[in-house]
């Protein structure tokens, strides 16, 4: 019984040995697989383009925008906090200030009105913090559509299978620059801009 599994694994490891070598041999039956017929008019059918997000990322002219926008809001933002902060901090050292002196009601009332102020600040902040997550992720939307917008219209005439963009840290190990249109891509999403 055991002797029999053995064989049948072998029978079928040869089997399969076969098939894989008249499938690589060149085809040399009578029955010639055939290929589709490519797209006579392009030499990119069939082929793979990328572009270099980072390149995109520091020459778009968009991206340069929004980055700086961006920046004031968060500057904005951290301003408004600071002068939140210094407001809380203040009003903490006049209680401290008047703290010998007051009434266990009174410390009782200066206590709650300093826990109120930490709490409208934490929340202040939370809800700052997530309106400047919401306008990045609604930016990055947008960069992401006029890529993909440019990139429909350009690939009009080229006939790309697939383009793809690369990125630091991607497992994309060797690429051949004859397609790499990161030049292209910059290009017209600037002139696009600049139109706007």
């Amino acid at each position: 019984m055991k002797n029999l599994s053995t064989i049948l694994s072998g029978a079928a490891l040869a089997g399969v040995a076969v098939l894989f070598f008249l499938h690589f041999s060149g085809n040399t039956n009578n029955n010639p697989v055939k290929k589709p017929a490519a797209d006579p008019n392009s030499h990119t059918h069939g082929q793979i383009a990328y572009f270099d997000m980072d390149s995109v990322e520091q020459h778009y002219d968009f991206v340069k925008e929004v980055r700086e926008e961006l920046k004031k809001q968060e500057s904005n933002i951290s301003n408004e906090l600071n002068n939140m902060k210094k407001g809380y901090m203040n009003r903490i050292q006049q209680l401290q200030a008047k703290a010998a002196g007051m009434s266990q009601q009174e410390g009782e009332a200066a206590q709650a009105e300093i826990n109120q102020m930490q709490m409208n600040l934490q929340q202040k902040e939370a809800k700052l913090t997530q309106e400047l997550q919401e306008k990045q992720f609604k930016m990055m939307q947008e960069i992401n559509e006029k890529i993909a917008s440019f990139l429909k219209e350009y690939n009009a005439n080229k006939h790309y299978s697939y383009i793809i963009s690369r990125s630091p840290g991607d497992f994309i190990y060797l690429t051949d620059s004859t397609f790499n249109i990161t030049e292209d891509l910059i290009k017209g999403l600037n002139a696009g801009f600049k139109k706007k």
